[in-house]
């Protein structure tokens, strides 16, 4: 039974085979009754619900962390009112409805159609609005699996926020802190299986028209994560989970520890994912050189990485012809990183040179070179370039937006926005827009070396043809 006042709502006496019944208020977000023995309430909310159910259907429960009805009561739709949400199953099928209570009476708001067998999550929390809830669901598909859908009120109706399938293993949904605290706003945490008690570990936000990836939160939230397997490490001494420990260290920012649990990693007769893998890895891990401050522009998310570490002769051939460098056999080094540019599942090769004959007072110069039928394929020449480089998160024409920092030759400095215009990118960053005050910049900053410690890759002049 429920009463209302002032627009809020309140279930009395809601307990029901020591199963508690979640309630989510605007003032207490995440609080939920005492296990109690009083079996009225709960179960007159249960026959409201069959009330509005076809014949056979059975409410779903839920078995973690505790066995209980899925049910909760929420404000999904903003107007102060809790709704009941519940999941069933009819004929073999999983649903979810939700109920309204207006003029006097319960009615049915939407009947949603679910997916998979079962189901192992269902939560709601202020995913895209402080002033109301999302519906978080964990449709089962298989053992371990399982597969999410984010639910919103809109006033076409409900509608899930995930497009397609998003399959996890285990899933937390938190106000995960950064460093400027909490923001009332919830992230996803989503742990996928990959062998034994490892887990690939992925935080995601909304973004307000998308999921992204929740970077500025991940010094602080895979803490937890390494020590899950610090914890897991106690009991099982395996390369596989001194990786994934590595990992979670980086993102931490550990770099002391990540580069002992590699070489932990390292020293198993069958290293995981590989020896070459691990390998690239540590060789990323060096001191890099932070992103220039430039007030209004936002660069906590961005993750360093340093440039490869084994040389590419075919790559040294391509740059001793682009540059005409065969009378210059002094004093020529060269900084690459591999990073896919438009998501074909193909790596472009990014190349920053630093000698006299390549780099002025306003910086160097950098090529971008796609792989093609075994040979390395001009995309973009730049003139003028700082390390490191951004490259952004967005995308433009199909290729990933650059930034760069401008700075020396007598201007004042600034951040460069270069965008692909369907064939190259522009050549000198000096003449392009400056990225906005306010702008949050997301994406990685490779080359990121500090060349003062690291003298990068000397070029090695070869016979060309």
């Amino acid at each position: 039974m429920v009463f209302y006042e002032n627009r809020k709502v309140t279930l009395i006496r809601s307990f029901y085979s020591r199963h508690p019944l979640k309630i989510f208020t605007y003032n207490n977000p995440i609080m939920k009754l005492k296990w109690g023995y009083n079996m009225w309430g709960i179960k007159d909310l249960i026959n409201t619900i069959y009330t509005f159910l076809p014949p056979m259907a059975e409410i779903l429960i839920l078995d973690s962390p505790y066995k209980r009805p899925a049910i909760i009561m929420a404000d999904i739709d903003g107007d102060g009112i809790l709704e009941i949400l519940g999941a069933y199953n009819w004929k073999g099928e999983n649903y979810i409805i939700v109920l309204k209570y207006y003029c006097g009476a319960w009615h049915k708001m939407a009947t949603i159609k679910g997916k998979g067998y079962n189901i192992t999550y269902f939560d709601v929390a202020p995913i895209t609005s402080c002033n109301k809830y999302n519906l978080i669901v964990g449709w089962q598909v298989a053992s371990i699996w399982s597969d999410l859908s984010i639910y919103q009120w809109t006033y076409r109706g409900i509608i899930d926020l995930i497009d397609g399938n998003k399959y996890y293993s285990m899933i937390e949904v938190e106000d995960i802190k950064n460093k400027y605290g909490k923001d009332g706003l919830y992230e996803i945490a989503l742990w996928i299986h990959d062998t034994g008690e490892a887990y690939k570990v992925e935080v995601y936000r909304w973004s307000g028209y998308k999921f992204t990836m929740a970077l500025d939160v991940y010094p602080y939230y895979f803490k937890k994560v390494a020590n899950y397997y610090k914890n897991v490490l106690k009991e099982k001494d395996s390369a596989t989970y001194w990786y994934y420990l590595a990992s979670a260290q980086i993102k931490i920012g550990d770099t002391k520890g990540a580069l002992k649990s590699i070489d932990k990693a390292l020293s198993f007769e069958y290293p995981y994912p590989s020896k070459e893998k691990l390998l690239s890895l540590k060789a990323q891990l060096c001191d890099y050189i932070p992103l220039p401050k430039e007030e209004g522009i936002d660069l906590s998310s961005i993750e360093y990485i340093c440039s490869e570490q084994e040389r590419d002769l075919k790559l040294e051939k391509a740059l001793i012809r682009e540059f005409k460098l065969y009378e210059y056999k002094d004093n020529i080094r060269y900084y690459y990183n591999k990073v896919d540019l438009n998501g074909d599942g193909k790596d472009e090769i990014f190349v920053y040179l630093v000698g006299p004959i390549v780099c002025g007072t306003g910086g160097c110069s950098a090529v971008i070179y796609r792989e093609e039928d075994d040979e390395y394929i001009l995309l973009s020449k730049f003139s003028l370039v700082n390390n490191p480089v951004i490259i952004s998160n967005n995308k433009t024409n199909g290729y990933k937006d650059i930034i760069m920092h401008v700075a020396g030759g007598g201007v004042k400095s600034f951040y460069a926005f270069l965008k692909y215009d369907g064939n190259t990118y522009p050549s000198n960053p000096s003449v392009q827009p400056k990225l906005e005050r306010g702008t949050m910049v997301e994406g990685i900053a490779i080359v990121a070396d500090d060349i003062s410690k690291n003298p990068g890759l000397e070029l090695y002049f070869m016979e060309t043809d």
